[in-house]
């Protein structure tokens, strides 16, 4: 009997996981382990399948939007013994969404039994902003999930799954996508194909979406914009040196992306007009951000990161790295996040450019809590920082990731894999998003803003490889007083702007 219980006990041991093979199984199933996540104050909100046939394709690109007039009413009920939250988009027990009078009804029918029990409970109402993540496959499938609860919204097929695709473009109306040369542009609730039409040149990357238009950035550094209400109008075509392979962004208000020249283009969204452009050294291959109210940070390969005044092209400030930059500046409160090419992230100042502190090891930001930076590091680990001072207080798994959502506008951390599973997490305490920098309107003042003819941000003779007349990699942050790049005369740009 002793030699049968001893056989029994080692058999249950040889099929009980040890920690670390309990992770390398979570690792492969895309999922990080929840008492990981928990150790560094982390918990997965969410995850889902995306749709797609994982033998034949893959997630190729992961977009967000924060929507600017689309919100959701939730209640939170806290008391002595903790938290209760219901919202609008609830379910009930027949599977459909509560809405918002039958919610508001339970959370009050809550604290009145919460008073009875002397719990002292107090009620809370308040408006979240409608967060959806758009997922792409290279079959030609948009996957439209909502940020909170990780519920798929809806899906999509479009155009020939074995052409290329890029990542969407959104605004609170519509989700626009390229398959190949055509542009499909979608209905933003119900994912239906609102129309379609080929494009002139050759997509470069992902479209833009204003309030009025669709602008595709093409590899002939042309940018054709189409009207969202009357796609059949001719459309505007912007012309730029080198080559648009990046994706714009909006700002409420300009246009604005760069090229393999150098260049950054800021244009008047609602008017077919170019207001400035900037002129690097070297190649600028990452997006801009933008900078409330009025401003657009950017960062090039010459190593700097450039702050404009939207609608003058007014150089602000400038800040030298002495390494490249190939990934897009994230803006979050009153700093500017910067990762450079050789894996340093600087933290600088919106207001002058000058860098409060630095720190090696990181290759991108994952997300920007209120007191943490989410990285990841050189092989893959994400990197959690102290946001004050830079310095590393934990790391977590997930080299076996390789889906990594570099989120610049919440504090979520949306991670996954090419397979299609995506998870969402956030800090314990933050059951809401954290919005960074929410869509709005440019002041009134700024839109009667006219460019400065005197002092453009525009470009340096052609002679002249460096804009400054500096050596990019020398110096730290200019103030505001220093003058912008050489140019000058009554046309920034040297050229017309609409020529061949």
């Amino acid at each position: 009997m002793s030699r049968c219980a001893a056989l029994l006990i080692l058999f249950a041991a040889l099929l009980v996981p040890t920690a670390g093979q309990a992770q390398r199984r979570s690792s492969r199933s895309g999922l990080i382990r929840e008492d990981v996540a928990n150790r560094v104050g982390l918990t997965r909100s969410w995850f889902t399948r995306v749709q797609l046939d994982s033998a034949r394709s893959r997630v190729a690109h992961v977009r967000q939007h924060v929507s600017s007039t689309n919100a959701f009413s939730a209640w939170e009920v806290t008391h002595d013994r903790g938290k209760l939250i219901y919202t609008e988009r609830d379910l009930d027990d027949f599977g459909e969404e509560l809405g918002k009078e039958k919610a508001e009804k339970l959370a009050r029918e809550k604290v009145e039994s919460l008073q009875l029990a002397n719990l002292n409970p107090k009620i809370t109402a308040q408006v979240i902003p409608e967060v959806t993540i758009y997922v792409m496959t290279d079959g030609g499938v948009v996957h439209a999930i909502d940020a909170q609860t990780g519920r798929t919204r809806w899906f999509t097929r479009v155009g020939n799954p074995d052409y290329p695709v890029e990542a969407t473009g959104a605004n609170d109306q519509y989700v626009a996508v390229l398959n190949g040369s055509t542009l499909f542009v979608l209905d933003q609730e119900k994912g239906e194909i609102a129309w379609r039409r080929q494009v002139i040149g050759a997509p470069g990357a992902g479209p833009v979406v204003t309030d009025r238009m669709v602008f595709v950035p093409m590899a002939s550094g042309s940018v054709e914009g189409y009207q969202l209400e009357d796609h059949r109008q001719v459309p505007w075509v912007y012309r730029s040196h080198g080559r648009a392979v990046v994706q714009p962004i909006w700002t409420g208000y300009s246009v604005a992306w760069p090229t393999d020249r150098g260049h950054l283009y800021v244009a008047e969204g609602n008017n077919a007009a170019i207001q400035f452009r900037l002129e690097a050294s070297k190649p600028i291959v990452s997006q801009a951000a933008r900078l409330a109210p009025s401003r657009i940070v950017v960062a090039s390969i010459d190593g700097y990161v450039y702050c404009l005044h939207e609608q003058s092209g007014n150089l602000i400030w400038r800040f030298s790295t002495g390494e490249p930059i190939v990934r897009a500046p994230v803006v979050v409160g009153d700093h500017v996040y910067v990762v450079t090419d050789e894996n340093s992230l600087f933290r600088l100042s919106t207001a002058n450019g000058l860098d409060d502190w630095s720190t090696t090891g990181v290759s991108g930001i994952l997300s920007v809590s209120k007191n943490r930076i989410y990285c990841v590091g050189r092989v893959g680990r994400m990197v959690i920082l102290d946001r004050d001072s830079g310095s590393q207080l934990a790391t977590i798994p997930t080299e076996t990731l390789d889906v990594q959502f570099f989120n610049t506008s919440t504090d979520r951390i949306v991670l996954g894999t090419s397979e299609g599973i995506i998870q969402c997490l956030h800090e314990f305490q933050n059951h809401w998003p954290l919005i960074h920098a929410p869509l709005e309107e440019a002041p009134a003042d700024d839109k009667k803003a006219k460019p400065a003819a005197a002092a453009p941000a525009a470009a340096a003779p052609a002679a002249d490889p460096n804009p400054f007349g500096t050596d990019p990699f020398g110096g730290g942050g200019t103030p505001a007083t220093e003058p912008p790049a050489a140019g000058g005369g009554t046309d920034p740009f040297g050229t017309d702007p609409f020529g061949s």
